[in-house]
């Protein structure tokens, strides 16, 4: 799993953003964290590319028309550092970096929901993909359906993302102990 640590001033400038911006955010530190930078460009509404210019070296990901995560990759450390702007930093700034946080939670539904948006596919589209009924598609979106791990299987494949992402929105690996 890959790690992902946010620059402090990143707090300040989500305080303001939209409660779907923050679910977003969410799916994407879910999926940047299970399936790495591959996962991240499997799903096109990130549009997740490179930068360039003065800002060679880092990517970004658009979660909305104004909205964007500007990151930069340690792959040595298997670890995502999210910026508040892709300017370079020293060494003594990098300590200005922590894990990330949850900001907003997510449900099973929302997910889904949302890694469909970012595919851009309807509801429909996806019932034809997955051949699971647009109402059930519907009422797993809202919540009043469970998953289940056949269907999440099915729906990942069609969303191409990890089925984790689906069913556990916001999950963190324990931390490994030295015993």
């Amino acid at each position: 799993m890959w790690r992902i640590e946010e620059h402090r001033r990143v707090d300040k400038q989500l305080a303001s953003a939209p409660k779907e911006i923050l679910k977003r955010y969410e799916k994407w530190q879910d999926i940047a964290a299970i399936s790495g930078p591959p996962g991240l460009r499997a799903i096109t509404g990130f549009h997740d590319e490179a930068l360039s210019g003065q800002s060679k070296g880092y990517r970004s990901s658009r979660l909305g028309l104004q909205y964007r995560v500007i990151y930069r990759l340690h792959a040595a450390e298997l670890l995502f550092r999210v910026e508040s702007d892709a300017t370079r930093l020293s060494e003594a700034m990098m300590k200005q970096y922590r894990p990330a946080k949850r900001r907003a939670q997510v449900s099973v539904g929302d997910s889904v929901r949302i890694v469909r948006e970012l595919q851009g596919l309807s509801q429909n589209q996806l019932a034809k993909a997955t051949r699971i009924p647009q109402t059930t598609i519907s009422a797993i979106e809202n919540d009043r359906v469970r998953l289940g791990v056949e269907r999440a299987k099915v729906l990942a494949k069609a969303l191409k993302c990890h089925p984790a992402v689906l069913v556990f929105p916001g999950w963190e690996a324990p931390e490994k102990s030295a015993a």
